[in-house]
């Protein structure tokens, strides 16, 4: 079989294209727009309570960073078995309510301690705290009988992230 140089030029041009489309090149890679965008490790979570209607500032942003929540464990408990009260919780920039929940007791029906935990609050999209503002949790005594002190005490849990403002 006899082969043309047509043949042969184009065999070699198709070798040729195969080799450069296969060569590695430089990688580039495009920023995703990722929203935990600080250092490398930004989770933050404090805890703490609060007795009847009492106030607590657990965390505050960064001037250079917004904190976002994005769980919050509360719950109530007292020292009597026949505690029985409510209390309302708010979070707060300082200055803006952001969320609101309720948490109680309930007498229980044995005579030990009355602990459990009442609300966990998972939140993807968060509550946003702006940069420089503080964390503050607020819990009001709505209802209270029975319970140790004339107060309920209220155990909170928030956990986040820092990310640029």
């Amino acid at each position: 079989m006899v082969t043309s140089r047509f043949q042969l030029g184009l065999i070699a041009t198709l070798a040729v294209g195969l080799g450069f489309s296969l060569s590695s090149s430089e990688a580039i890679g495009y920023p995703a727009g990722a929203a935990v965008s600080l250092g490398s490790n930004p989770v933050v979570s404090a805890g703490g309570q609060l007795l009847g209607s009492d106030s607590a500032t657990p965390l505050t942003a960064p001037s250079d960073s917004s904190l976002v929540i994005t769980s919050v464990i509360l719950s109530a408990s007292d020292s009597t078995s026949n505690c029985m009260a409510n209390a309302s919780v708010a979070i707060s920039d300082g200055t803006h309510s952001l969320a609101r929940f309720a948490v109680g007791l309930s007498r229980p029906s044995s005579s030990y301690s009355n602990h459990h935990p009442i609300m966990v609050a998972n939140m993807p999209s968060g509550i946003h705290i702006p940069a420089g503002e503080t964390l503050t949790m607020t819990s009001l005594q709505n209802y209270e009988t029975g319970c140790s002190g004339g107060h309920v005490s209220i155990e909170y849990t928030v956990s986040g992230y820092y990310a640029q403002p």
